[in-house]
């Protein structure tokens, strides 16, 4: 059999076909197409079975169908919708689509629908997916997108949850807490500035498209700010300078930059700012932040303001395009755990190891084949994760990482495992699974006894 180019493997992200054949159709409407499911899933295998010896090209895939996943959902603006649903596509070997099933996952408009089955039309018209074969095969993708989730309702001293009860409480002066979640606003409510004493205020998963300077102006106790999921585009976020905001989440939005006037919060010790589409990430000014959310922001490098944040503890990078990390990272001398996974790193700087602090690293679903020897300077490392990589042995310098309690290889191209693993005094967990050394015949080969010894040793291998 010709082997996949490039291939799906569990992954909820699109891929593309070419033909003015493509058949869309609602998963509930088969039956009145001819259809059969059963019959279409015999004469279509899963792609997956096409892929199972070539782990590298899967993972390089995986990387490519997630970017190409985001790019068309965000080229149709699918995020903010409140649709979910999942796809059943069968291709033919040239990597058109013959057939493609939609299923419907929550309650949907039949004009929503429609326009969601015009859009998947012209998009499977003019794209291939991006691999051929020798036989037919199937894909099985699902998007979710923007669905109000049922309303938490917070309750407690000094917190009100709804604007009515902002406007009727006769003690504002006691209120520390306003969470105005879900709850449809369009702007922020006039009732919000009753509360002298307000410390926190949640607007997130609203509709929200400005935030005027007189919030922090004129709510000289507020502390946290969410505005989670709304509809901030570039220019709308309007802070004077303060210094009792400490932690803001701008997450979802609209945002293609870092608002300059959130460089004005100089006490800012939290910022999350991911699932936006950044092109650029000043952070001049922000010193003393703490823990900071690039998650999903589009980055292709990382900032170089970044290293000027000193004070940084936790910093998040998932979703990103990332191909290197910048040694200057080793800065951040007061990091406790950086998460870098789901981008396209081939390696990792040595100097990372300057991190006496580190104590998580999140590595998962990248590129990396190794690691630097000059690791074994972690003294504070205790989670390592580096599933979904492109590990073909354990790294050496794993055997002298002696701090490590939790050590995830998972789904990588394992041929061998050091028995130095067993000479790690703190290590608690360690994951093997969808490797080829724990495979049915392996594991009873030459590697059970390493397998064993560490089992002897109260250490959990899942495999």
């Amino acid at each position: 059999m010709k082997p996949l180019l490039f291939t799906l493997f569990f992954m909820l992200a699109w891929c593309s076909v070419a033909t003015a054949q493509t058949r869309i159709i609602s998963l509930s409407d088969t039956s009145g197409h001819g259809l059969s499911l059963a019959v279409l899933n015999r004469q279509y295998p899963p792609v997956e079975t096409l892929f199972a010896s070539q782990p590298k090209a899967r993972q390089e895939l995986r990387m490519r169908a997630i970017q190409q996943f985001n790019g068309f959902i965000r080229e149709h603006n699918l995020a903010q919708k409140r649709v979910a649903f999942g796809l059943r596509e069968y291709y033919e070997p040239t990597g058109e689509a013959a057939t493609v099933l939609v299923d419907w996952l929550v309650p949907t408009p039949d004009s929503t629908k429609t326009q969601i089955l015009e859009k998947l039309a012209q998009y499977y018209r003019t794209k291939r997916f991006p691999a051929t074969a020798s036989t037919r095969f199937r894909n099985q993708l699902m998007h979710v997108g923007n669905i109000p989730e049922k309303r938490t309702v917070r309750t407690g001293a000094g917190v009100l949850s709804t604007v009515e009860q902002a406007r009727n409480t006769t003690r504002p002066d006691t209120v520390t807490k306003l969470y105005f979640n879900q709850l449809e606003l369009q702007r922020i409510p006039e009732e919000v500035y009753r509360f002298p004493n307000l410390q926190e205020l949640d607007l997130s998963r609203n509709r929200i498209s400005s935030l005027p300077a007189r919030l922090t102006a004129d709510l000289p106790k507020l502390q946290r700010l969410s505005l989670l999921y709304n509809a901030l585009p570039d220019d709308s976020v309007s802070f004077v300078p303060n210094k009792h905001l400490l932690a803001l989440n701008l997450q979802g939005n609209r945002l293609t930059y870092v608002p300059a006037s959130v460089r004005q919060n100089r006490r800012l010790e939290s910022l999350w700012i991911g699932n936006n589409k950044l092109k650029t990430a000043d952070l001049r000014g922000l010193r003393r932040l703490t823990d900071l959310n690039l998650y999903n922001a589009g980055l292709a490098e990382c900032p170089t303001s970044l290293t000027r944040l000193r004070r940084l503890k936790v910093l998040d990078l998932y979703y990103n395009t990332l191909t290197e990390l910048p040694a200057r990272l080793s800065r951040l001398r007061r990091l406790e755990q950086l998460a870098i996974s789901h981008n396209r790193l081939r390696t990792l700087p040595d100097r990372l190891a300057r991190l006496k602090r580190l104590q998580v690293l999140y590595a998962h679903h990248n590129q990396i084949g190794g690691l630097p020897d000059r690791f074994k300077r972690f003294r504070s490392l205790r989670l390592l994760d580096l599933s979904y990589n492109y590990l073909s042995t354990t790294p050496p310098v794993l055997d002298r990482m002696y701090s490590l309690e939790e050590l995830d290889l998972n789904s990588n191209n394992l041929q061998t495992l050091s028995p130095g693993l067993t000479n790690l005094p703190n290590l608690k967990k360690l994951y093997l699974r969808s490797n080829p050394i724990v495979d049915d015949k392996s594991r009873v080969g030459l590697f059970a006894q390493t397998i064993q010894q560490l089992e002897a040793s109260k250490v959990e291998v899942f495999h």
